[in-house]
């Protein structure tokens, strides 16, 4: 619908230029319904798009999907791993199979195989695989599985080639890593400021954190873990960082405004910080009790969602 075809370069997406997938689709994630501007590469030509990121919700949120996937060049797209009483599973799949086509269609990413999945359900699915040196036409049907959505219940990846770097390249990554998170987080936070996203939609507590770790772990391992712990870390010294009484940031906030009234020879009194410190402990308080009842009402109603029966539940 945007006009986007097969071999168009991203020049700039939502006012990036030469953006990175990770920016792209962290920008999508944050958009859901919204029109986003890029500028594509074709033929020479610099042409201005609009792209809308289909919103999808799953598990009581909801983040805005590309219909697009990347080309990641000739890479292979192996099977990480089955889960046991599944579809994929009781058709034959196999770790480490190489995914060759899906339906006919040659297979260029991971992303692909899981979008032409999600958007073919209750049908009959056919992974050509290449096993040990062998061709094979593997067909399952996806069926709803414990955690209420419909999968094949299989994870698919790219074994891209790693490139071994040094020191400096090593830190220079990670730097611009966190720069990469620091900048959606901010976003993320702004759309709530501005009533763009809700709160419920964007805070979690101790629960949240729980199941976007077990998910995290689940899916891509150790690495999933210390990406999810790198994660956490950064969001909670940007959290600490708040101009909020108790946390360093109100701390810090505290000593600006004792050093800009001591410039006209005033200064806060014992009191007045202390009601200070009162207000931000409540304030502290009150977000704890918010994040908490706001994962137990995901929790809930996901429960709730997963345990109606499926003839009962709307098309997706």
């Amino acid at each position: 619908m945007a006009g986007l075809k097969p071999g168009d370069r991203i020049v700039s997406f939502n006012g990036t230029e030469n953006p990175t997938w990770n920016s792209i689709r962290g920008d999508a994630l944050l958009s859901p319904g919204q029109p986003l501007q890029l500028i594509v590469g074709r033929n020479g030509e610099r042409i201005p798009l609009t792209l809308t990121p289909t919103a999808v919700t799953e598990d009581g949120e909801t983040a805005g999907f590309l219909d697009f996937v990347p080309d990641y060049g000739d890479v292979p797209v192996l099977v990480r791993e089955i889960e046991p009483n599944t579809p994929a599973a009781e058709a034959g799949l196999q770790p480490d199979d190489r995914i060759l086509a899906v339906n006919g269609q040659p297979v260029r990413s991971a992303e692909q195989v899981t979008q032409f999945i999600r958007d073919h359900k209750s049908q009959p699915i056919t992974l050509t695989v290449n096993r040990a040196g062998q061709q094979k036409d593997i067909t399952a049907t996806a069926r709803k599985l414990q955690d209420g959505r419909e999968r094949l219940g299989f994870r698919p990846d790219e074994e891209i080639p790693l490139q071994r770097v040094g020191l400096a390249s090593s830190a220079t990554f990670a730097v611009k890593s966190n720069l990469e998170i620091l900048r959606l987080t901010g976003k993320a936070l702004g759309q709530v400021v501005t009533g763009q996203r809700s709160a419920r939609n964007t805070l979690s507590g101790p629960i949240g954190i729980y199941n976007a770790a077990a998910a995290s772990v689940q899916r891509l391992g150790w690495t999933g873990l210390f990406g999810m712990l790198g994660f956490l870390s950064l969001n909670l010294g940007i959290f600490n960082l708040l101009p909020i009484p108790v946390l360093d940031g109100g701390a810090i906030f505290l000593l600006l405004l004792e050093g800009l009234l001591a410039t006209i020879g005033l200064k806060l009194s014992m009191t007045v910080r202390e009601r200070i410190q009162q207000v931000g402990f409540v304030m502290v308080i009150l977000l704890m009790v918010f994040v908490i009842s706001n994962d137990v009402v995901k929790l809930f109603s996901r429960g709730s969602s997963n345990s109606r029966p499926a003839a009962t539940e709307p098309a997706k």
